[in-house]
């Protein structure tokens, strides 16, 4: 039976919740920050920053835990209150006890507030009085939940344990009790036998007290909701390895197996953007854990595979798990090939770590593994996007009001996105994994960089601000278009200085970034044009015209940043590191789909009378942005990347045509349902013109035709490095996409 969504009136308002979550952040992790700062605490024992409870714990999961307590109670019954307050006090005495016990034990595991036997230093005092508090605090508000449950209908109290919320209260709870089993443990072996002990007591406790919540009417779904909750808390105790082995690489192997946990949360519905990020928290915890320890371990072969296997088992059982508990209706197949889209792009990185762990590392085996990364990032994550791109195809084809259609495409762009970044951060991996050292060039980070960075970034928030005040102030139009356009063109002229100072490395990044800019511009200024004027049959006059050019410049601008001095310079000795070039993309990412976006606030079209397209204005512009900067980064920025940090023409066309390899498909198969966009529009008009027994009005057909000059003219841009993917027409003949062959480039 299909689970009915939490009635928000029962909650407690978020104003109520959020000062609670931030008081109990500041007074625990923060003000134990500031004591560690100051030195106040004892040197050359473990600190702060040792333990995970006190860290992740307390400032993250205890905040969280607190915030959703106080919005399950919303409020008690005034009969109840006496309940509460004896709980809080137990509880309290229970946190005294606990800290006098440390206090009095002859041969305590001494640490920065512990120095030595009987002694508490003046943090250590400070985080007694913040333990016995916070005991008493949570303990009284997890029975107030529970007085509040009890006094609701069987069907409230259903949607309640059923809900995403009660999963994350509960795994956050369950993840603080196994982040302190591995502080408590003492040798890594004793971490999987304190991990069950406190796991195991927290979920009896928590079933007990859901079975006093429910009044022993519900313990089957209560059991299924302790049980999902189970599985990220005890994922989370190993994605902090006691004793890490932290470099860049393995860092960038963790990002991506976060990334697949997000990429699986899409395999779930999820009708707010909140619920969508918990999935994804819940996920990315379930993966991260096990593949932090299968990379820790590359240097051996079965324990790699064995963690990393596990991985992706914990990932699907969550998977099914939530969807079980929520009744998701989603298509069943869904719930595996969406988890395992990842896969690929994941065991590729770490294959690039295996490989590190046994240099020097056999070519034709590195070799190898890049075609079959190839061939399965194109059969697996393909199948995978194509799953999540179906349903926004199925629902534009009911119209501007198709239901869930914007729900539909948030989740297939956000897969999209992440599949595309992991693709890049793994293409990374594996070629600085993989690249004998003589070849490697592992690029500076200087304080210079740092701040022509900083004002960049200043200058994209100054004028994203502006743009933002602009659309907001109540001016004429005239004076509103003028705005805008100084502000995208003084934007652009303060990154051309900054681009002029630095120059280029050499003739194949200039040329890269020229020609990225250029296919920018026009893609920018475009879909400004189209989506805010004439296809949705609103007038474009030169105000509105201009405004769409200097953003186009803008875009242009950054484009050119981004792919070329940001990665490296003539002004420079060296390369850019990989983690300034990782950051200057996710900069010149923002403003290449907020500037636009903002920008296109001010137009009237982005509100138009009557919408003519399944997609807002306002979201076709995001989608032409989106879109361009992918293209941008295939065709610019990871060439010029990779120039920038390995030498060796041969080297560098091997890494930069599988990564072309690996993107073509997906490239393609976007750029193919843009033509079927045209088709699907077309027939739906005519069908609805049928329906109402009269012909297709003037109106109606002005915006067909602008929907197919807009689709065409986006193609035209794209052909040119569409047709440079003509020869790695390989990963066609493996299905990936889809299965029509070779002759799909030239349709497009």
């Amino acid at each position: 039976m299909a689970v009915a969504p939490v009635d928000q009136s029962l909650l407690a308002p978020r104003s109520a919740a959020l000062p609670v979550a931030v008081g109990v952040a500041v007074l625990g992790f923060g003000a134990l920050t500031v004591f560690s700062g100051f030195g106040l605490g004892t040197d050359g024992l473990p600190g702060l920053f040792t333990f995970r409870a006190a860290t992740i714990g307390d400032g993250l999961l205890l905040p969280l835990l607190s915030y959703a307590f106080v919005r399950a109670s919303g409020g008690v019954a005034a009969f109840r209150r006496r309940v509460v307050a004896f709980t809080s006090v137990v509880f309290f005495l229970a946190g005294a006890a606990v800290q006098a016990q440390w206090l009095l034990n002859p041969q305590p595991r001494v640490n920065w507030t512990l120095p030595q036997a009987h002694y508490f230093t003046m943090p250590g005092w400070w985080h007694a009085a913040f333990f016995a508090l916070v005991m008493a605090f949570l303990g009284g508000a997890a029975i107030a939940v529970v007085a509040r449950l009890r006094d609701e209908g069987i069907a409230v109290v259903e949607s309640r344990i059923r809900s995403l919320g009660a999963v994350g209260t509960l795994a956050t709870a369950f993840g603080f009790m196994a982040l302190l089993a591995v502080d408590n443990a003492a040798t890594p072996r004793d971490v999987p036998q304190l991990l069950a002990l406190h796991l195991g007591t927290s979920a009896v406790l928590a079933l007990v007290l859901l079975g006093l919540a429910t009044r022993g009417r519900l313990l089957g779904r209560a059991a299924q909701l302790v049980i999902t909750a189970l599985l990220p808390a005890g994922a989370l105790a190993y994605a902090f390895p006691r004793d890490p082995r932290y470099d860049l690489w393995i860092a960038l192997v963790v990002v991506i197996a976060g990334l697949t946990g997000v990429f699986a949360a899409g395999a779930l519905a999820a009708a707010t953007v909140a619920q969508r990020c918990v999935l994804s928290a819940i996920l990315l915890v379930c993966a991260v854990g096990p593949i932090h320890q299968a990379v820790m371990a590359a240097a051996e072969p079965p324990r790699l595979i064995t963690v990393a296997v596990v991985g992706v088992v914990l990932v699907l059982t969550a998977t099914l798990a939530l969807r079980l508990l929520r009744d998701d209706r989603a298509d069943p197949l869904w719930t595996w090939v969406i988890p395992l889209g990842m896969v690929p792009v994941v065991g590729y990185a770490l294959t690039g770590q295996y490989f590190a762990a046994h240099q020097p590392a056999n070519p034709l085996a590195v070799n190898l593994t890049g075609v079959m990364a190839a061939a399965l990032f194109v059969t697996v994550t393909g199948r995978s996007i194509r799953a999540q791109f179906k349903p926004v195809i199925e629902a534009e084809q009911d119209g501007p009001v198709a239901p869930r259609l914007g729900q539909f495409k948030m989740r297939a762009y956000a897969g999209i996105a992440v599949a595309y970044v992991g693709a890049v951060l793994a293409s990374i991996v594996f070629a600085g994994s993989t690249t004998p050292a003589a070849d490697w060039i592992a690029g500076s980070v200087s304080w210079a960089d740092a701040l022509r960075l900083g004002g960049v970034v200043a200058i994209i928030a100054v004028t994203c601000a502006g743009l933002a005040l602009t659309a907001a102030l109540p001016i004429g139009r005239g004076t509103r278009h003028a705005l805008v356009i100084a502000l995208c063109l003084g934007f652009a002229a303060a990154l051309a200085a900054s681009i002029g100072e630095q120059g280029f490395a050499g003739w194949l990044p200039l040329t890269l970034s020229a020609l990225a800019g250029f296919v920018t511009f026009c893609f920018v200024t475009e879909g400004i044009i189209s989506n805010a004027g004439y296809l949705q049959n609103v007038a474009i006059g030169w105000g509105e015209r201009l405004v769409a050019v200097a953003c186009g410049i803008a875009g242009a601008a950054t484009t050119v940043w981004m792919t070329g001095p940001a990665l490296q310079s003539s002004a420079a000795d060296t390369s850019r590191g990989v983690v300034p070039g990782l950051v200057g993309l996710l900069v010149g990412a923002a403003a290449c789909l907020l500037i636009p976006a903002l920008a296109a606030l001010t137009l009237p079209g982005v509100r138009p009378p009557r919408q003519f397209t399944p997609n807002r204005p306002l979201h076709g512009i995001l989608q032409d942005s989106f879109v361009v900067l992918v293209l941008a980064v295939s065709a610019a920025w990871v060439p010029t990347f990779f120039f920038a940090h390995v030498q060796g023409l041969a080297n560098w066309w091997g890494l930069v045509l599988f990564y072309l390899a690996l993107m073509g498909d997906a490239y393609k198969y976007v750029m193919k349902n843009n033509l079927a966009h045209v088709r699907q529009q077309r027939e739906r008009i005519h069908a609805q013109a049928a329906t109402a027994g009269r012909g297709v009005t003037p109106d109606e057909d002005r915006a067909l035709a602008g929907l197919e000059r807009h689709v065409v003219r986006q193609n035209v841009l794209a052909v040119v490095p569409l047709f440079a993917l003509l020869f790695l027409v390989i990963p066609s003949v493996f299905g990936g996409l889809d299965d029509e062959g070779f002759n799909q480039y030239f349709k497009v």
